[in-house]
């Protein structure tokens, strides 16, 4: 009987961890939309080591909608904590089916593209954090009549409110339940700390996820940073990758769910 109802529990945990993946191992085969469906702020430590720079600590903290469905069922024990343990399986899912699209960060040495090696030290914590930025809306369609027609509610948009009731107003600075995955991505070669012309994003090209950056400093160094370095966002709006046309519409250039797809670059020497 036990054997049973684990085999029943580990069934419908990975039909939850199924459906809560969906979204994100179906993002970059999915053409651009005419906004995200899954929106994300983003949180990069660049690593250093003996001399080199040797990957990434990510902190990708998800809207409340991606969140609500990605967790159900996932309280086992009923006490109302998401703990590390209950949300390791769903951690796991996640990772390997964001290997596929290279966890969206995209390194350079100039114009070579750098590769990374495996995840590690990955896991998942909830808890409350800053409300995702609301993604801009894009015009609303014209129906047969020449008129704007109601434009449709994003996918997570008719989830959530199928779910939870249509969501209240709130104050763009309000906390909500929320999902941080935490992982490192190690470069398959590190790179020396002063190589000239290092640089990367972190984008989603299909726009189906908006990375937005959280407040404050987002980007850093991490310890073992050589004195004098410092890293910089290209000023350069041109330089970011281009979502496609349905991005263009929107209006509201890389700032809107598309900030951290400017190459930031790291600079050693005296300010200029």
């Amino acid at each position: 009987m036990a054997n049973h109802a684990n085999r029943n529990g580990g069934r419908r945990l990975r039909q939850v961890v199924s459906a809560g993946t969906v979204i994100l191992a179906t993002c970059a085969s999915t053409p651009a939309a005419s906004h995200p469906h899954v929106w994300v702020t983003a949180e990069t430590t660049v690593l250093y080591d003996n001399g080199t720079i040797t990957g990434f600590r990510h902190t990708w903290t998800f809207d409340e909608f991606y969140t609500a469905m990605a967790i159900e069922g996932l309280d086992t024990n009923k006490d109302g904590v998401y703990s590390r343990e209950e949300l390791a399986e769903l951690a796991q899912v996640n990772i390997d089916g964001l290997k596929e699209f290279g966890f969206f960060t995209h390194p350079r040495l100039g114009e070579a593209v750098l590769r990374l090696g495996p995840p590690k030290d990955f896991y998942l914590e909830h808890g409350l954090a800053a409300r995702a930025a609301n993604a801009p809306e894009a015009p609303p369609p014209s129906n047969d009549a020449g008129q704007p027609a109601k434009p449709s509610p994003g996918l997570l948009s008719r989830l959530g409110e199928g779910l939870f009731g249509k969501p209240k107003a709130a104050a763009t600075d309000q906390r909500v339940p929320s999902l941080s995955l935490h992982v490192t991505l190690p470069l398959e070669k590190p790179v020396l700390a002063d190589a000239v012309g290092f640089n990367f994003a972190v984008y989603d090209p299909s726009f189906f996820i908006a990375f937005d950056l959280a407040k404050g400093t987002p980007v850093k160094l991490g310890g073992g940073a050589p004195a004098g370095c410092r890293i910089i966002q290209d000023a350069d709006a041109d330089s970011a990758p281009k979502p496609g046309d349905a991005f263009s519409q929107i209006g509201g250039g890389v700032t809107a769910g598309f900030a951290a797809a400017r190459p930031f670059k790291i600079v050693c020497g005296p300010k200029s």
